[in-house]
């Protein structure tokens, strides 16, 4: 499918954080984030809770990637209301607290997946290309289909039921 005019080009790379590499983290600010992944679809119902309290809801349609690098992506920003009503769609859930870093940020999955991501998102395919991550960063996982978002909040799932 081709992406819609109005979608934007995500473009990230991933990896995972050793339990040593989140000692930098206790004194930094967090948002909690909800993410619903609808079944059978490529959509993303999200909740984000600020530090000073503030609630942003979010549909995103992921597009898939058509190059190495860049997804493209299309955000709706939902009223309270709207939120309540689409989040009766059936899927999967799965929360994160994410920490700002100077550089990209770190994302904190709870138990049961107890693992932590580092993200850092681009300007351009070329800026993507050339990042070298921090020493903190771990094996990189940006191709790895079992650290996606939906792959996640299935594990997570399952492994409440």
């Amino acid at each position: 499918m081709k992406p819609p005019k109005y979608s934007l080009p995500e473009i990230e790379r991933r990896w995972l954080v050793p339990d040593t590499g989140l000692a930098q983290l206790a004194s930094r600010p967090y948002r909690i984030i909800e993410d619903v992944y609808v079944a059978g679809t490529l959509l993303r119902l999200r909740v984000v809770r600020e530090p000073d309290g503030e609630t942003i809801y979010k549909l995103c349609k992921k597009y898939g990637r058509h190059d190495a690098l860049a997804n493209p992506i299309t955000n709706i920003y939902l009223t309270e209301e709207e939120h309540l009503v689409l989040s009766a769609l059936p899927g999967a859930c799965v929360r994160k607290r994410r920490h700002a870093m100077p550089e990209g940020a770190i994302d904190v999955y709870p138990a049961p997946l107890s693992l932590a991501i580092f993200e850092m998102e681009f300007d351009s395919g070329q800026a993507a290309a050339n990042y070298i991550p921090p020493g903190f960063a771990g094996a990189e996982i940006t191709d790895d289909i079992a650290y996606a978002g939906d792959a996640l909040a299935l594990r997570f799932a399952q492994a409440r039921s």
